[in-house]
């Protein structure tokens, strides 16, 4: 009922009063939570420290960028005091050609990285509407391997940052140009099509 942030904070309070982790001591932790940290229970794996490291999983669409940039700005608020750091941005449903520039600029300029490109697939729907994972349901599937490379990256992973959210404005204006830039990538992509036809 309500937030569903309150449900986070209750859920991880849960976790904390049955010492769960301590008691199972499990190798890995994931905590799947949204991106919109308006509501005060999505930032609580990163505020409390009980999470190591986050990583942002991010589209080119505007809307997901936007809310990377305000994970990033509670992970630059908490971190300091032994809240998590960021190991990177995932960059999901990768499939126009501006996509990859764009978020690999985003991650430049919030002085971050992108550490996976997960390509946008048909396999992905159709695992889900069978209720199966990529890796149940097409294991030898390229998109399967995607994930298999992006778990080991994880697992094996040293490293992490704190991030440099942009400002309002910053993100405003870094927007409006790549809003300019986008047709050009798009019409540079069409025309080197055409030239290899």
């Amino acid at each position: 009922m309500g937030c569903a942030g309150r449900g986070i904070n209750a859920a991880i309070t849960l976790l904390q009063e049955l010492d769960l982790f301590e008691k199972f001591k499990p190798d890995v932790v994931l905590y799947d939570v949204l991106g919109d940290v308006v509501c005060g229970g999505f930032a609580v794996p990163i505020r409390e420290g009980i999470t190591d490291k986050v990583y942002v999983v991010s589209s080119s669409d505007f809307m997901a960028v936007y809310a990377a940039n305000n994970l990033f700005k509670a992970i630059s608020k908490y971190a300091p005091t032994g809240g998590a750091q960021l190991g990177g941005i995932i960059a999901n449903s990768v499939l126009t050609p501006y996509a990859k520039p764009l978020i690999n600029d985003f991650a430049s300029r919030t002085g971050t990285k992108v550490v996976q490109y997960v390509p946008r697939s048909s396999i992905v729907a159709q695992s889900e509407l069978h209720g199966k994972t990529v890796i149940e349901a097409n294991p030898d599937a390229e998109q399967a391997d995607v994930y298999r490379a992006l778990a080991k990256y994880i697992i094996e992973d040293q490293e992490a940052a704190v991030p440099n959210p942009l400002s309002v404005t910053e993100l405003r204006d870094w927007a409006k140009d790549w809003g300019d830039r986008i047709l050009k990538i798009e019409a540079d992509a069409a025309s080197d099509l055409n030239a290899n036809i």
